[in-house]
């Protein structure tokens, strides 16, 4: 691989061992992208394929004349469908939740320094895909721990941040297979590291009595996290979008993120992804799925789990919801 390759995006940036700080390349194309649920370790190309890079020669790589834009997320929320509504390539790429980032993540919650290893990775995944296009980045709901540092490294980024209600979440959960529910105590903990809500945890909270009362910490620990995030970048860069805004009207809230993010997108275009993406299940767009399909999953769960819901509701309303004050994520997008 020859260092002018990387004024290429399609060399792009697959994994990252910060430690050695050397990020590894794959060359991909657009239909990488398209296909990929996530940019991670499920990425739709040869990972055992990719080449090494250090660091310390990647100085020459250029700052893109576009910032990045950014969805953030709190976990569950359709992210991952507002991701895709809003690729449009080549006008707009979405690089959903690219394991770069994911490694910057785990290195912060380990403990280790950073560096310019977040603006060196941002600036090779916003290299524009077509003279003036726009790159969105959808970082794992994990790096929320890195945002700040994110921003930092792109003062002129945008961004916006998807969450949900903590009933939703409840319901999200419930919706998935054990090995993700296995993983909540994991996720909770790393949350309530990141947001330093552990030291204000009352006694009862800190042996939640069940699996939904554990996801309820987990969702009060992100959403207080979120809230940092939110006020730490400011209005002036980053708003909140509800999950429920957003699937109320997923064309309308695409095109008021589109506005907010500058994307230069056409409406009519958008509207017609946005219809069209609809109708299929944002990871795995081969099945049908549409809000219609969506409610009733969610109504069936409801029906089946609705009294362990209303306690773990019920819990977290004493134990945990006073530790937000005001549990909603502000501004909304303008």
């Amino acid at each position: 691989m020859q260092a002018p390759a990387l004024a290429d995006p399609r060399v792009f940036p697959v994994d990252l061992d910060v430690r050695a700080r050397r990020f590894s390349f794959l060359t991909i194309d657009e239909s990488v992208l398209e296909r990929s649920a996530f940019l991670d370790t499920r990425i739709e190309a040869p990972l055992a394929e990719a080449r090494a890079w250090p660091a310390a020669d990647l100085a020459g790589v250029p700052v893109p004349a576009r910032p990045p834009a950014f969805l953030w997320h709190t976990s569950f929320c359709c992210s991952t469908l507002l991701a895709r509504a809003l690729h449009l390539p080549p006008a707009v790429v979405a690089l959903k939740e690219p394991l770069v980032l994911r490694r910057l993540s785990d290195a912060r919650d380990g403990g280790l320094e950073l560096g310019d290893l977040p603006e060196l990775a941002l600036r090779l995944l916003a290299r524009p895909w077509a003279p003036g296009a726009a790159v969105l980045v959808k970082p794992t709901h994990v790096a929320l721990n890195v945002a700040a540092a994110l921003h930092a490294a792109a003062p002129a980024a945008r961004g916006v941040l998807l969450h949900s209600t903590l009933e939703d979440f409840l319901v999200s959960n419930l919706k998935k297979r054990e090995e993700s529910r296995r993983r909540v105590p994991r996720l909770a903990e790393r949350a309530l590291r990141a947001s330093g809500l552990a030291a204000r945890l009352p006694r009862a909270a800190r042996s939640p009595p069940d699996f939904l009362e554990q996801v309820a910490l987990q969702w009060t620990a992100q959403t207080a996290l979120a809230q940092q995030v939110l006020a730490g970048v400011g209005a002036g860069r980053l708003r909140a979008v509800g999950e429920r805004e957003l699937l109320a009207d997923l064309p309308g809230v695409a095109l008021a993120c589109a506005a907010w993010l500058d994307l230069p997108v056409a409406e009519g275009a958008l509207r017609q992804r946005a219809a069209a993406i609809a109708r299929h299940h944002a990871k795995d767009t081969t099945l049908a799925y549409d809000a219609d399909a969506r409610e009733r999953e969610a109504s069936r769960v409801r029906a089946r789990h609705g009294p362990s819901i209303a306690a773990a509701l019920q819990w977290a309303g004493r134990h945990l919801l006073p530790l937000l004050g005001d549990p909603h994520l502000r501004p909304p997008l303008p």
